[in-house]
C-alpha cells in the first residue's frame, strides 16, 4: 500500500512503501509488499486476513518485507494452508545478490508456492499469472502480467532498467503499472525513469498506464504528477502518477476490478 520505492522514501516514508492491493470477485491479491503493507491494509480497512495471494517481484526491501506476516494473515495465523505465493526464485531462494525473504517456514504456509522465472505462466484460482523479464541488480527480478477472472489484464513492471523489448510482454494489457523511480533526464542503472517508461508505453500500447515507485529525486526536484503529464501528451496513452491513499476501478465489460496504493 503506498507509491515510494528505494531506500531514502523507506526510511523517511515521504510516500508509503506498502504495495499494491487488487480485488477482482474472490481474486484479493497483494503486490510487493514492502515496509508498512499489513499496517497500512489495516488502516484502509482492507483485511490482510482475506488475501487469497501474494506476489514479489524480487526479494528487495522496498519490494518484499512485509511478505512473511502478509502469508501468517492469509493463512489465519499459520493454522490452514491457503491462498498463493507467486515470486521471484530469489524471494524463497536467494542468489549470489541478495539472501532469501521468506524463511523455509513461512514457505510452507500456503497451499501453493510458485517460483517462478521470466516466460513461466501459472493459473490459479481463475487467475493467469505471467512471470515477464526485468532487469535489475537482484538478478533474479521479474515483472508480472496478470488476466484476472473477469477479463482484465494488468501489467506491472517491477523495478527494471530499460532494454530491447522490455514492453513487448505487457502489450495491449487494460493497465499498465510502472516502477519509475528517476525523472527525465536522471538515468539510473537497474532502474527505470521517466525517458525509460515512455520507450515502454510506446511498445506496449497498454489501454492506461500508472507512474508509481517515486524515489527522492522525482518526489523533490519535480513532482509525479508533472512527469505522468508529460508522458501522456509524449505517447499519447492515457497516464496518472499513483497517490498513496489511491483507489482505482477499472470498469470493462466483464465486470470490475480494482487496486489500491494506500
Amino acid at each position: 500500500m503506498g507509491t515510494g520505492g528505494g531506500r531514502f522514501a523507506i526510511v523517511t516514508q515521504r510516500r508509503r512503501t506498502g504495495g499494491i492491493r487488487i480485488i477482482d470477485g474472490k481474486v484479493n491479491l497483494h503486490l510487493d509488499p514492502g515496509p508498512g503493507a499489513l499496517v497500512y491494509s489495516i488502516e484502509q480497512g482492507l483485511d490482510p486476513r482475506k488475501i487469497t495471494g501474494v506476489l514479489v517481484s524480487h526479494a528487495h526491501p522496498d519490494h518484499a518485507n512485509d511478505s512473511s506476516v502478509l502469508l501468517e494473515a492469509m493463512t489465519g495465523g499459520a493454522l490452514k494452508r491457503r491462498g498463493f505465493l507467486a515470486c521471484a526464485r530469489s524471494v524463497t531462494q536467494g542468489n549470489d545478490s541478495v539472501d532469501a525473504v521468506v524463511s523455509r517456514y513461512h514457505k510452507g504456509l500456503p497451499g501453493n508456492v510458485f517460483e517462478l522465472s521470466p516466460g513461466d505462466t501459472v493459473s490459479v484460482g481463475g487467475l493467469e499469472i505471467r512471470a515477464v523479464k526485468a532487469i535489475h541488480y537482484d538478478p533474479d527480478t521479474i515483472g508480472f502480467r496478470l488476466k484476472l477472472p473477469n477479463g482484465e489484464t494488468l501489467g506491472y513492471t517491477s523495478d527494471t532498467e530499460f532494454f530491447e523489448g522490455a514492453g513487448k510482454p505487457y502489450r495491449g494489457v487494460d493497465v499498465l503499472i510502472l516502477c519509475s523511480m528517476r525523472p527525465r533526464g536522471a538515468p539510473l542503472k537497474w532502474h527505470m525513469s521517466i525517458d525509460d517508461a515512455i520507450k515502454i508505453l510506446e511498445e506496449a500500447k497498454p489501454k492506461e498506464a500508472f507512474l508509481t515507485h517515486f524515489g527522492m529525486r522525482m518526489l523533490v526536484e519535480t513532482s509525479p504528477e508533472n512527469e505522468a503529464k508529460y508522458v501522456e501528451k509524449v505517447t499519447g496513452i492515457p497516464t496518472k502518477a499513483a497517490r498513496d491513499n489511491m483507489r482505482v476501478k477499472i470498469e470493462r465489460k466483464h465486470g470490475l476490478t480494482e487496486f489500491f496504493q494506500g
